[in-house]
């Protein structure tokens, strides 16, 4: 695999010499002011790759109003930049994500299967994640070698991007092709012995460099945290644009990831089901055990994910005022799931242990979008106007027969075992288990009453259809509603221009949830929900690299659990969330950067019906979350940078009935980089020690419907102190 990225390099670099852009940022027949997102610079040209960091992203896109001034923006969007990515050697959008202090990561069946979410609300299959604004599969491997940053929205967005959870929008921003050379190579190495390759090269071609090219190859092998365990990952990104005319430009992505775990802990499930598993019920989350002990996993169990992505956009500038985009998307998400569930059968330590997952095994998307974007004078007050359509195709894709195999004999947290593999299995082929067609048409305008007063209107009508069958192919459920509304009112006042006060109102629809494996009523789509959010917030420009925000919000959702003892899968009451959030990024001194902020939120279960969870805590939301990250880089040192990221995270229910805490916990992960030069090349030396005092602790904790343990809550452990290294070389 090194002599595949050495290759792609070298052959780049020859391909690329004579038709490089030399001084100008952009070709010279596409001026960047005409169109929005297709003007990049190498990051390393003149310095070396993430240094001096530039943690301070003014701007974010958000769906049909385009790009935005993060400071005019009456929601609360926090963009996690490129250079952080890069200095903390980040390698999954889930590694990226935990520095965000309003964000979770609900593990689903392990190693990259996970739902991002936002403000304690569970995160949807499909809704709530994007790639460059189109909606892929969210529950699939995502690199992060191959991103240019992460915007997400906290809050509910279905007014911009139709039907979803309140969970928010995770966009995942593509690197695009540079404009000046770009011949990087990259060498890196995690404990205890993962060695990752990494080629990022492009450049532009052909007459008045109209065609630009990004390649990213990437492949990191090795035993991760647990003896005898193993990572295999490869990735291949294609990123293209051709500028047509000066005013149109056309961008192709393609992307290949593959990535396999085997060997590192399972999940561990309590509560609910230890009954249906023999055991005494009601156990209860144990203390976090050392997740590099042996036998929380098994050698051959893990997963192994293979995720395809094609990707096409075409935007044009019709003058200074209105500009038109329309995008698609198609992915193709195959999921190997023979992952390990060790059931608590009492609250001793004792558990039974499963192999495999009934998990959906294959998910396909085709998304799609075209927004239309103007500046109109009506009255002498300016409207910034948004027309478009946004949209996606799901199917989801089963075992006709359940692959789980029990593993014995029956095992003990105190003394966990290697276990005698078993065949999986036969899964009887696979069927089409549910599809989801959802088309909106959004129309906002904002509207300058003054010079320091605006009102914001968006509203999405939106067409759902989703329906779910048996492996007989008998439709289980079948739902189908058009016309329905999510809008969106909000008001910004701008007393003087380095403060943004605002105050919003939503009302969102989203699909309802779909029952998981195991549950009378599996596959079963419920009744489209009606969510609702109120918001306050301020936002102030401490500089021009630093940005200060304070939100505070109160938001509602349906709440679907199985309900014993029918274990049917049902909407059981409404999940409150009331919350304050407070976030920082920029440069605060020009030797101290700053990325992070704390999260306060009561989440709870209200209107129940049962008094036993009725004004409970919801499961696996922490009260407080703190995530800070510090890059101190004073010119003294020559280029030298210290970096330390402190993550805490208060206690969370364990249980609905709220009779069990996961306690909570503190990681600090100091760090340091050195830039120097090498015969006139950049090479960035990189070292991170992750979790540095080895704290023990869940990273996820989840209620059943969530990951498919019907009656159960699920929590996976968090990964051990982990040393990281890497050498970017910049030729």
């Amino acid at each position: 695999m090194k002599l595949i990225l050495l290759g792609a390099t070298a052959l780049v670099s020859l391909m690329g010499a004579p038709a490089f852009a030399q001084t100008d940022s952009s070709p010279a027949s596409a001026p960047p002011t005409q169109l929005r997102g297709v003007t990049v610079t190498a990051h390393g040209t003149d310095q070396a790759y993430g240094t001096p960091p530039q943690y301070d992203k003014p701007v974010a896109t958000l769906g049909p109003l385009g790009e935005q001034n993060l400071l005019d923006t009456p929601q609360a969007v926090t963009v996690v930049p490129e250079d952080l990515i890069v200095n903390l050697q980040t390698r999954t959008v889930n590694d990226t994500l935990r520095f965000l202090p309003s964000v979770e990561i609900r593990d689903q069946q392990g190693l990259e299967v996970s739902r991002p979410q936002s403000r304690g609300f569970m995160g949807s299959i499909v809704q709530n994640t994007r790639l460059d604004g189109l909606n892929i599969i969210g529950t699939t491997a995502i690199p992060a070698e191959n991103l240019a940053g992460i915007e997400v929205l906290n809050g509910p967005g279905g007014a911009l991007y139709g039907p979803e959870s309140p969970a928010g929008v995770f966009d995942y921003i593509l690197k695009r092709p540079t404009d000046t050379p770009l011949l990087r190579y990259s060498e890196g190495f995690q404990s205890n012995g993962i060695f990752t390759e990494q080629a990022d090269v492009g450049g532009r071609f052909g007459p008045d460099d109209r065609l630009g090219v990004r390649l990213n190859v990437v492949h990191g092998e090795g035993e991760s945290y647990v003896e005898g365990s193993s990572t295999n990952r490869t990735l291949v990104s294609l990123d293209m644009d051709y500028h047509i005319d000066s005013k149109t430009v056309l961008e192709l992505d393609y992307s290949h990831y593959t990535t396999e775990a085997n060997g590192l802990p399972g999940s561990f499930v309590y509560d609910g089901a230890s009954t249906a598993a023999g055991g005494k019920g009601n156990s209860i989350l144990p203390a976090a055990p050392d997740p590099t002990r042996v036998g929380y996993g098994q050698p051959d169990a893990g997963t192994n994910l293979r995720t395809e992505t094609a990707l096409g956009k075409i935007k044009h500038s019709f003058n200074d005022n209105w500009s038109l985009e329309v995008g698609g998307l198609y992915q193709n998400a195959l999921r190997g799931l023979t992952g390990i569930t060790n059931t608590l059968t009492d609250n001793t330590g004792d558990y039974t242990v499963t192999k495999n997952f009934t998990a959906v095994p294959q998910f396909t998307i085709g998304s799609f979008s075209g927004y239309l974007n103007g500046h109109v004078q009506v009255l002498g007050m300016m409207n910034d106007i948004s027309i478009g359509t946004n949209g996606f195709v799901n199917g989801q894709y089963s075992h006709k027969t359940s692959i789980a195999v029990n593993l014995t004999p029956a095992q003990n947290l105190a003394d966990p075992q290697v276990l005698t593999p078993k065949p999986t299995p036969a899964n009887g082929g696979l069927y089409e288990s549910s599809h989801v067609f959802e088309q909106s048409i959004i129309l906002g305008d904002t509207l300058h009453l003054t010079d320091q007063l605006a009102l914001q209107a968006v509203v999405n009508t939106s067409f759902i259809h989703s329906i779910s069958f048996a492996a007989t192919g008998a439709v289980t459920s079948d739902d189908k509603r058009d016309g329905v509304a999510s809008p969106t009112i909000s008001l910004i006042y701008k007393p003087i221009p380095k403060l943004s006060l605002h105050a919003t109102w939503a009302q969102s629809i989203e699909q309802g949830d779909q029952a998981p494996a195991g549950s009378p009523n599996a596959n079963e789509f419920l009744t489209p929900y009606q969510d609702e959010i109120y918001e306050v917030g301020a936002k102030y420009a401490l500089s021009s690299k630093v940005l200060l925000t304070l939100d505070a919000f109160h938001m509602t959702r349906p709440f679907a659990t199985n309900v014993a003892p029918s274990n049917i899968f049902e909407v059981v009451g409404e999940q409150r969330n009331n919350g304050v959030e407070a976030f920082v990024q920029g440069e605060l001194t020009p030797d101290l950067s700053l990325f992070g902020g704390a999260t306060y939120i009561d989440a709870r279960l209200l209107n129940s019906n049962n008094a036993t969870t009725a004004g409970k805590l919801i499961v696996g939301v922490p009260e407080v979350k703190t995530d800070l990250v510090f890059d101190y880089h004073p010119a003294f040192a020559g280029g030298a940078a210290f970096t330390f990221t402190v993550n805490y995270e208060g206690r969370r229910a364990a249980t609905d009935t709220n009779n069990s805490f996961a306690p909570s916990y503190v990681t600090i992960d100091p760090g340091v980089r050195y830039p120097f030069n090498y015969d006139g090349h950049h090479i960035t030396a990189r070292f991170e020690v992750i979790n540095a005092t080895d704290t023990h602790y869940y990273s996820s904790i989840a209620d059943g419907n969530i990951v498919g343990s019907p009656g159960a809550n699920t929590a996976y452990l968090g990964a051990p102190r982990t040393f990281m290294a890497n050498l970017d070389f910049d030729f």
